[in-house]
């Protein structure tokens, strides 16, 4: 998945919304939504949701430039999900916001062509899905069923444990074994290819365990991306 976000919180207020101030329960947050063309990304929906309190939730929707404020809760970190062509996905989160913290701004970059589908994991050196996996499968079903036009490619990509043949056929495994979760699912087998990358995409270094887990992952690729839309649900 690819994003990039940048945060910061104020105690004095440094509004973009005229109208909009904080009082004394929630600080002001401004965001800036675009993809890495720094093309404003228009009418898309964002959800916040607190880390402590995962009732702090809040969904927007941005405007004809691409950005949103609103209020946010205080003494509070926040999970933020974007919209992507097969449904919602992590994008960034944002720090603690104290209660001291007036006001806050986000700059969103995420392509909501392609994303991780984090959570997603596999038994060791094995292309069976581990059962914690099928929440995050069921969300991207979900949102292939809603974007039917939607077509997409399941990418395998593992750490280089292993040896390169056997990482190969590992991440080829794996993103089939996706596949296939997904057409039990319903999902039309037409809609879903696969390609394992096996290490020759590493998101980090290979030498440490952090590394090595950043790199083994499946990611989805919309491939019509100019035929369909995010569904945004009001």
């Amino acid at each position: 998945m690819k994003l990039a976000i940048c945060v910061f919180f104020a105690s004095v207020p440094l509004l973009f919304a005229e109208d909009l101030l904080p009082n004394k329960t929630h600080a002001v947050l401004n965001v800036s939504y675009t993809n890495f063309e720094d093309i404003p990304q228009c009418h898309k929906k964002l959800t916040f949701v607190g880390q402590k309190n995962p009732k702090n939730k809040i969904v927007v929707k941005t405007d004809d430039y691409g950005e949103v404020s609103f209020l946010i809760p205080r003494e509070d970190s926040y999970t933020i999900l974007c919209e992507s062509l097969t449904g919602p996905f992590e994008c960034g989160s944002s720090p603690y916001v104290s209660l001291k913290a007036s006001t806050g701004g986000v700059n969103i970059a995420f392509d909501d062509t392609r994303a991780e589908l984090k959570g997603v994991t596999f038994k060791a050196g094995s292309a069976e899905l581990v059962g914690s996996s099928l929440m995050t499968l069921d969300a991207a079903i979900v949102g292939l069923k809603k974007n039917k036009k939607a077509i997409i490619e399941i990418e395998g990509h593992t750490s280089s444990e292993g040896g390169e043949a056997f990482n190969q056929k590992l991440s080829e495994d794996r993103a089939n074994s996706v596949r296939t979760y997904m057409i039990n699912k319903g999902i039309d087998g037409k809609r879903v290819t696969t390609v394992g990358y096996g290490y020759s995409k590493p998101r980090a270094t290979n030498d440490t365990e952090s590394g090595r887990e950043q790199n083994r992952r499946i990611e989805i690729r919309v491939v019509n991306a100019s035929e369909v839309d995010a569904v945004v649900e009001d």
